[in-house]
């Protein structure tokens, strides 16, 4: 066995002795090997210590450069492909050279990367993610950039949701007539993507600009507005949404956003300018990811030297100007939008006092960070980045054969990862299926069937749902026997905001005299054969929580968690005048009554879920006014947050009747993904949508 000494250096973490690795019995037979030395500058000449050199592709020949610069390394000759040194450090553009032999110094010089950041830098577009001949990503990240078009990243700020809630206008109502008969207001508005062009839209809410600002009685995106009266706070929108604006970082309209900017969102030259992360600063590039757009002249095709910060030390392709930053490997990149805390954005509101640190609207990167997957060592990049076990390396026209500094070096599939983004529903098998389970037991005892429903978060790294807090996970119960539907009489039910075409408490909006219902509201759907569903509050569920609700000595109540039990179930017909006839009556003031169109499980469409056994899991932020899941411009609290946390589940129990005679009784589970509350995609007329993640069935 031979041992060859590799570094005659020392790194921080040695003793100072030689390191020595353990290469085998020999080099193979007609291959070269040999000691080359050398020297690492700066661009201005001088010696420069502490810099990675290696040999492409072998990071386990890597050495670092003394005080005065020096390097030692052993070279291997390679079985195909051009033997290249590379060096390189944080900060600086990577070099290499692949000519050189026994008894010549080596002279590398690498080139910094200096502040401050370029402002007249304009991003460079990422191509169409075919193979081509141009100057842009795809011509050598074809498969990177084919993947990156299709991601949520690509649609970031062109999203037409953001853009409605930005400016508070429904495109679905396109025409004057029908937004008036919505109860909007119609105008001449911003155009998203078009600074400089205006279109009537219709009005639908303030909104994030006219709710942050006051611009006199004309809305914010008015183009007749006078400049006095112009908009100065955007919410922070663009900071994460269009961070690929040209000129100045952070704070900019998202109406600013135009051409690239505007149609691919979070694009490869926004983040391949990240130079560091730092979770001490704003969200987005308002400051926690630190753009450094190169400010050195550049040669030929090029106004500036280019630089892309990536996670690899040896790109050393002059094209490129590779400068190595380790937190493109590390969950800390993806904290740099995906956690977020903010104060009350409604001017003259303030947070609840629960929230002193600032309400955490986005906590994606905490709920990694407290959980199983963080102590594994498993970043977020491990699924929403997977692996490309069958490239070479990012290039896609590489191959083994032609390793050298233009073409790169091979590399493991770890380092060679899709850029698809993949979210909770990406793909014919989604993220989120695969991550949760639900488990069912049932038992009998005379004519009541107990159920027992338990939802797992198995697989995901952090808590189910995750990220925009109007997103839900819904768990709907249906149970059924040999004499049809069986009504449900304890256990916890869907609320209100789940959805329903009319809901209202009785004693309230609802009078109850001699078995019959007094809804004038009910009146406009006279004659519709309807579901009427009512509950009856019973305190507060106590939960597993994320966050703040995680915390032992919380109570139930604490905990904002509302209890409403079932009390029946009802097809029912208003008349003319809003009266319900119910028999018999089982109900009493307090209780609370939803009227919807019987639920359908095989739709795909967001239907209203308002009173039917299960469990709403989602962060339920709340406006000054108490109204539950709100958009996160108008949050000034959370009321509850029973989300799933990673490694973790949630049980709860529910009873149903069983009636004399009625056998085989069945209990069916459906788990269902929600976008966005139902009320707010009824406000914008959004063609939302119930993701079916789960169906699973027990029989006793």
């Amino acid at each position: 066995m031979i041992w060859l000494i590799l570094a005659c250096t020392r790194t921080p973490q040695d003793s100072g002795e030689p390191v020595l690795v353990e290469t085998g019995d020999s080099t193979p037979p007609g291959l070269q090997s040999f000691e080359v030395q050398g020297s690492v500058l700066d661009q201005d000449g001088a010696p420069l210590p502490q810099a990675t050199v290696m040999m492409g592709g072998l990071p386990q020949t890597q050495v670092l450069s003394d005080s005065e610069g020096q390097f030692s390394l052993w070279y291997e000759e390679p079985a195909q492909g051009a033997p290249v040194i590379v060096a390189g450090k944080q900060g600086y553009r990577a070099i290499g050279v692949d000519y050189f032999e026994e008894g010549v110094p080596v002279s590398l010089t690498l080139n910094a990367v200096l502040p401050p950041d370029n402002l007249e830098y304009s991003y460079q577009a990422p191509g169409d993610g075919e193979d081509s001949a141009d100057e842009s990503c795809s011509h050598c990240h074809t498969r990177f950039v084919a993947d990156f078009l299709d991601s949520k990243h690509a649609q970031a700020a062109q999203n037409p949701k953001l853009q409605a809630l930005y400016a508070g206008a429904a495109q679905a109502w396109s025409t004057e007539a029908l937004c008036l008969d919505m109860g909007g207001s119609w105008g001449l508005g911003h155009l998203p993507g078009h600074p400089q062009d205006a279109a009537e839209r219709c009005y639908v809410e303030p909104g994030v600009l006219n709710t942050l600002n006051d611009c006199g009685v004309q809305r914010c995106d008015d183009p007749d507005l006078a400049a006095a009266d112009s908009p100065e706070d955007f919410g922070a929108c663009a900071d994460c949404h269009a961070p690929g604006i040209d000129g100045a970082l952070g704070g900019r309209d998202l109406h600013d956003a135009e051409g690239m900017a505007y149609e691919l969102g979070v694009h490869c030259d926004v983040c391949h300018k990240v130079s560091e992360v730092d979770l001490e600063q704003a969200p987005g590039v308002a400051g926690r990811l630190k753009i450094q757009r190169p400010s050195e002249p550049g040669r030929g095709v090029f106004d500036w030297a280019p630089v892309y910060f990536g996670p690899l030390l040896d790109v050393p392709n002059v094209v490129m100007g590779g400068s190595q930053q380790p937190q493109f490997d590390e969950a800390v990149f993806c904290a740099g939008c995906h956690e977020q805390a903010q104060e009350a954005l409604t001017p003259g509101e303030s947070l609840d006092v629960r929230w002193p640190e600032g309400l955490p609207i986005h906590s994606t990167y905490s709920e990694w960070s407290e959980g199983p997957y963080a102590a594994q060592g498993v970043p977020c990049q491990q699924c929403h980045m997977p692996a490309d076990v069958d490239a070479n390396n990012a290039v896609d026209r590489s191959t083994a054969a032609d390793s050298s500094i233009t073409f790169g070096f091979p590399r493991p599939p770890e380092d060679v990862r899709r850029h698809s983004f993949v979210g909770p529903l990406t793909g014919e098998q989604p993220l989120i299926s695969g991550a949760l389970h639900v488990e069912l037991n049932l038992e009998q005892q005379g004519q009541i069937l107990y159920a027992q429903v338990g939802v797992s978060n198995m697989g995901a790294g952090h808590a189910i749902p995750t990220g925009e807090p109007m997103r839900a996970l819904i768990l709907v119960l249906q149970a059924t026997g040999s004499c049809g539907s069986l009504q449900a009489t304890t256990g916890p039910t869907l609320p209100d905001y789940t959805g329903a075409w009319l809901s209202g408490e009785i004693g309230q909006e609802i009078s109850l005299e001699a078995g019959h219902l007094s809804w004038p509201e009910s009146a406009e759907l006279a004659g519709e054969s309807l579901t009427l569903r009512a509950v009856r509050p019973a305190g507060f569920q106590d939960y597993s929580g994320m966050g703040y609700f995680s915390q032992a000595d919380l109570s139930p109540q604490d905990k904002g968690l509302a209890l409403e039990e079932p009390v029946a179930t009802w097809t029912v017909t208003p008349d003319a005048q809003g009266k319900i006839a119910l028999y018999p009556n089982a109900l009493q003031p307090g209780d609370r009554v939803s009227l919807s169109p019987e639920w359908d499980p095989e739709s795909t469409e967001v239907q209203p879920l308002a009173g039917l056994p299960g469990q709403h899991f989602s962060k339920v932020l709340t406006d000054s006014a108490g109204e539950p899941m709100v958009p996160h411009y108008k949050a000034v609290d959370i009321q509850s947050d029973n989300r799933i946390a990673p490694g973790s589940f949630q049980v709860s129990q529910h009873r149903f009747e069983l009636p004399q005679g009625c056998t085989a009784p069945e209990l069916q589970a459906t788990l269902l993904y929600r976008p966005h509350p139902w009320e707010l995609a009824n406000t914008y007329g959004w063609q939302a949508q119930d993701h079916t993640v789960i169906e699973s069935t027990k029989s006793w």
